[in-house]
């Protein structure tokens, strides 16, 4: 007889007795589950934070680096025709004066002593910088024109400052000789361009050059739509130059080498080119005057580094007449130091690095040895904006960088005058030569 098949066991009896049908996830299953998950978006939310953190540092630290270079190509590209006359530097120009034919000569009252009187302001012993030590509105030390260090000392916040000026390399050949016929014995006619010129334009300041002679004058018309300028006195008791007449027409019908082609003896016309850098204070996207340039000045009881930030400005003659204007945001502070030849003997006496003495625009003025200035080191110090500093506070100043002994940090060292912070800070620092003092032709 064959066996009969065994019954199916019931699903109950297969669960287990009293098993209920209905049963899920225990508690204390969900309460590890949460904990766990809990865990898991901790982490990844930290992740999260430290990425975005990593991020807006990274981001603000590459605008500083891209702030810094931007300035220091600013800066560079305006010091390096400092003292430039075209084919001659200023100092040959000077070292001919005196004479019956002077070589150079200024009729600008914008950039003479006060009152339009004195002896031409242009020349090599005049400042190309200035040390924060020193008064800005003080025109006897800084021995800037009246107007130009009253607006900047309205503005300037701290740091050094550097006075850069020069013809600007577009010139305007002449149309012939200086002068159209009237006024040519005196000096005092038009000059006559080859071309229509979009400068310089009436109340910038012009330099005509033949290579051997410089006169430098303010443009008191036409506008630039005709092809000549003019460079008479104002109208009324303004002076626009500080006398009617340049050289005389022989002057610029000289032949080679003193001008600049042998078979075209006409002069050019530059614009000339004088800028004033200096650190100033920006708040709420507005340019601060005193004393609102205390939110931006360390130490003061005013100063403010979450909401103002020091930039760099420029002064240029050539805007509206001359203003100060902001250039590069979240500059920090300016240190600039010279080499130069303060004995006229053609070698290097004092250098940018030198420590003892520390050669700065005071002491260069106050050993009258800006004549022999060759060269001039700058340090910018770059920020961010505090909401996106670094993780840790501390001082922007360095105890390796110059002027210091590697231990302590100096006085007059870039940044010293910070307190330690948590913003990210990073130094620039670029050497720049200045025209010689040699002539770029033959002859003299």
């Amino acid at each position: 007889m064959s066996a009969l098949p065994t019954p199916a066991r019931p699903a109950a009896a297969r669960r287990g007795a009293g098993a209920d049908p209905c049963a899920g996830v225990s508690l204390v299953e969900t309460m590890v589950a949460l904990a766990v998950g809990a865990i898991v978006i901790l982490g990844l939310a930290e992740i999260l934070a430290n990425t975005n953190a990593t991020y807006t540092r990274e981001e603000a630290f590459a605008r500083l680096q891209e702030n810094g270079r931007i300035a220091a190509a600013i800066v560079t590209n305006a010091m390096r025709p400092s003292r430039s006359m075209d084919c001659k530097s200023l100092a040959m120009h000077t070292l001919l004066s005196g004479s019956s034919t002077d070589s150079l000569s200024v009729k600008a009252c914008a950039l003479l002593e006060a009152g339009c009187t004195g002896d031409s302001y242009l020349g090599v012993d005049r400042p190309l910088g200035f040390d924060n030590s020193q008064e800005l509105d003080d025109k006897d030390t800084y021995e800037l024109p009246p107007a130009i260090a009253g607006n900047i000392s309205k503005r300037w916040a701290l740091g050094d400052v550097l006075v850069a000026w020069g013809i600007d390399s577009a010139g305007i050949p002449l149309d012939g000789p200086l002068g159209d016929g009237s006024g040519d014995s005196d000096g005092t006619g038009r000059i006559n361009l080859a071309w229509t010129p979009t400068s310089p334009q009436v109340d910038e300041i012009g330099v005509v050059s033949n290579c051997k002679y410089a006169h430098v004058f303010k443009v008191t018309g036409p506008d630039p739509a005709d092809t000549y300028v003019e460079h008479d006195k104002g109208p009324g008791a303004t002076k626009a130059n500080a006398a009617n007449d340049l050289k005389v027409t022989s002057v610029y019908q000289g032949s080679a080498p003193y001008n600049r082609d042998a078979s075209d003896p006409r002069a050019v016309l530059y614009p000339l080119i004088y800028k004033v850098f200096y650190l100033c204070c920006v708040h709420d996207d507005a340019l601060q005057i005193a004393p609102g340039v205390n939110k931006c000045r360390p130490g003061s009881e005013d100063f403010q580094p979450e909401d103002s930030w020091p930039s760099l400005c420029v002064y240029d003659l050539q805007v509206a007449g001359g203003q100060s204007d902001v250039l590069v945001p979240n500059v920090a502070d300016m240190r600039v130091t010279y080499s130069g030849d303060i004995d006229g003997d053609g070698a290097l006496d004092f250098r940018a690095d030198d420590t003892s003495p520390i050669p700065t625009a005071a002491w260069v003025s106050g050993n009258d040895a800006w004549s022999g200035v060759r060269s001039a080191t700058v340090e910018l110090l770059l920020t961010t904006e505090s909401s996106s500093g670094a993780t840790a506070s501390s001082r922007p100043a360095s105890s390796n960088w110059p002027p210091n002994d590697g231990v302590s940090i100096d006085d007059d060292t870039l940044g010293a005058a910070y307190p330690a912070d948590r913003r990210n800070y990073q130094r620039f620092r670029f050497d720049v030569a200045l025209r010689p003092s040699t002539p770029w032709i033959a002859g003299n």
